[in-house]
């Protein structure tokens, strides 16, 4: 719909006057129309395209080594400039050829260590390539960057594996701290904190001490971040951290109750009791900091309840902080949905685990409806209670 007809549709409606509907298509009568290619010029511009890549694909093998390597990074500096031309002319699609530069950038990499016989395991092409990303991010913020610097700083992390060193993981924490601070909106923020929440998992690679507890240290550890960002950042974040700490429950007691050996012994007693002093310290640090997550300190007790061989005690934890979390997050009017899923999952995982050949599911749905029902009518009468004291 042109600009003409909504401005008749917004003055029948009474929401505009004739003189500024006036003005209004006057100022949009004198915006320069925007530039584009025809038709025609751009089907010819990819035909010439296909044939250049034809023309080099046919050919490759009797191209000079080094001209490989100078033709790839010509061809980058081609759609670069033809980026920069596209805005600075207003036509066609800045970001499309910008990519395309990214990923010729990328292809000259390859192909210079393709052709100089450089080791592509344990390279730094990937480290290049994460690093190109995200200078493209911060330069010109664009979604699509952080999209790409995700991938490649994932493919960094699997590069580590089976050999990591310590240079490696402290530096890849840097940059993606690094890109954690910086970023304003929620894509970047939340691919860089999945990075740094994945670099934790590389310490059973690190680390001789074998542990299972990596991931909850680092969840932990991840707390930190939230004392060095502003307010809303940390509203962007605070999700995350809750959906973690319910899903490292849920994998917990999944895992537990399907093994039938020990996950741990009495020498990981001493890191299960540092683990729930961890846990303790989150504690008190979110009731003053942000009430809101104090329910990350939760997964603090699974190294102490890994020792319990029927895993009823982490089911137990499971479901109370299940119930309690759709209970307070009622009575403080927050959103529920979060908590509903999670509440869902632990009632199929505790089936899964201890009803699924004993009881039927529709009694065990039943069983935890009538529950929740319980819990309701509770949760009202209090609520009506106060309401009448207040009154």
């Amino acid at each position: 719909m042109d600009t003409e007809q909504k401005l008749k549709q917004w003055q029948e409606a009474g929401l505009l006057d004739s003189e500024t509907a006036e003005r209004i298509s006057v100022f949009e009568k004198r915006q320069p129309a925007p530039k584009k290619l025809p038709l025609l010029l751009m089907i010819g511009l990819i035909f010439f395209s296909l044939a250049i890549f034809s023309f080099i694909a046919a050919n490759w093998q009797a191209i000079p080594d080094l001209a490989k390597v100078l033709v790839m990074l010509a061809l980058m500096w081609l759609f670069y400039t033809i980026a920069y031309f596209s805005e600075k002319k207003a036509f066609g699609s800045p970001l499309l050829f910008r990519v395309i530069g990214l990923a010729m950038f990328g292809a000259t990499l390859l192909v210079a260590a393709q052709t100089f016989h450089f080791p592509l395991a344990n390279s730094l092409l990937p480290w290049i390539m994460f690093l190109a990303a995200l200078a493209h991010y911060f330069y010109w913020r664009n979604l699509i960057y952080s999209v790409i610097g995700f991938f490649f700083g994932a493919t960094v992390l699997l590069s580590f594996l089976p050999d990591i060193g310590w240079v490696e993981w402290v530096l890849f924490i840097a940059v993606a701290v690094t890109w954690f601070y910086f970023s304003k909106t929620f894509a970047p923020v939340a691919f860089s904190w999945l990075l740094l929440f994945a670099s934790g998992f590389m310490l059973w690679g690190l680390v001789e001490y074998d542990s299972l507890l990596w991931p909850i240290w680092t969840l932990f550890a991840l707390v930190l971040l939230l004392l060095i960002v502003p307010e809303n950042k940390q509203r962007q974040i605070r999700p995350f951290y809750l959906l973690t700490a319910g899903m490292l429950l849920v994998i917990y007691l999944a895992v537990r109750g399907q093994t039938f050996i020990s996950l741990v012994d009495e020498s990981h007693m001493a890191e299960a009791i540092a683990l729930a002093a961890a846990a303790f310290g989150v504690l008190v640090l979110s009731f003053f900091k942000f009430r809101s997550l104090l329910w990350i300190a939760v997964p603090g007790l699974i190294g102490l309840l890994l020792f319990d061989e029927t895993a009823i005690g982490l089911a137990v934890v499971a479901e109370l902080s299940a119930l309690g979390y759709l209970i307070i997050a009622q009575r403080q009017n927050e959103p529920l949905g979060l908590g509903f899923v999670y509440f869902i999952v632990v009632q199929f995982v505790i089936y899964i685990i201890y009803a699924w050949e004993r009881l039927d599911m529709s009694l065990f749905f039943l069983i935890g409806a009538l529950l929740l029902f319980l819990l309701s009518a509770i949760a009202w009468w209090i609520n009506r209670r106060k309401e009448g004291v207040e009154r």
